[in-house]
């Protein structure tokens, strides 16, 4: 009878143990994640900086910014598309780009374009370099937006270290294209006209 007893007693304990895991089994099976919807957006590259000035009012500023995107650059790049609103100006800026090569492996000839906006308010000013992308002549080796880990032809039209350089190129670019408007937003505006352009 005691056997009974003890071979009863071990067998509701382990059923009751048995039980026991696969109900923590259960409960601890976490339910899906919701995606988060900040990891799947891209990260864009952007240059942006307030500058602040003494005292000079918006428009004045604006007018600064509409001169800058006017003025020819004595740099190998070209803008265009401009436009104006109150208290913003901003274009399309694009410099040429090739292999320097004689003979090279992979011919990305093209453009590097990038947007370029000025916010002005009074005593300060933003601006903000974004959308930088690599277009080629041909469109077989196009690297797209410089984000981009692996270019828009594929690893096979651009590999990885011409890919490199075609971001590290644009960035330069874009550098210099900063340096330039913070020299053109210290100029005085000559009696500029308000004419749309």
């Amino acid at each position: 009878m005691i056997k009974r007893l003890k071979a009863s007693f071990l067998l509701v304990s382990v059923l009751f143990i048995s039980g026991t895991l696969m109900a923590q089994t259960v409960t601890t099976e976490s339910p899906k994640k919701e995606e988060d919807e900040f990891a799947k957006k891209k990260a864009d590259t952007k240059l942006t900086e307030v500058i602040p000035t003494d005292s000079v009012p918006a428009s004045e500023l604006v007018l600064r910014a509409i001169n800058w995107i006017k003025e020819e650059s004595d740099a190998m790049y070209k803008k265009t598309s401009g436009a104006n609103t109150s208290g913003k100006a901003e274009c399309t800026v694009t410099f040429p780009v090739k292999p320097k090569d004689l003979n090279p492996q992979f011919d990305y000839t093209g453009k590097i374009s990038m947007k370029v906006v000025i916010e002005c308010k009074t005593s300060k000013y933003k601006y903000t370099v974004s959308e930088i992308k690599h277009l080629s002549k041909s469109g077989n080796t196009s690297g797209g937006s410089i984000d981009n880990k692996i270019p828009e032809c594929g690893s096979i039209g651009l590999d990885d270290i011409v890919w490199k350089k075609i971001r590290g190129e644009a960035l330069r670019g874009a550098a210099q294209v900063v340096i330039d408007l913070k020299a053109g937003m210290a100029k005085l505006s000559k009696d500029a006209s308000k004419d749309e352009w």
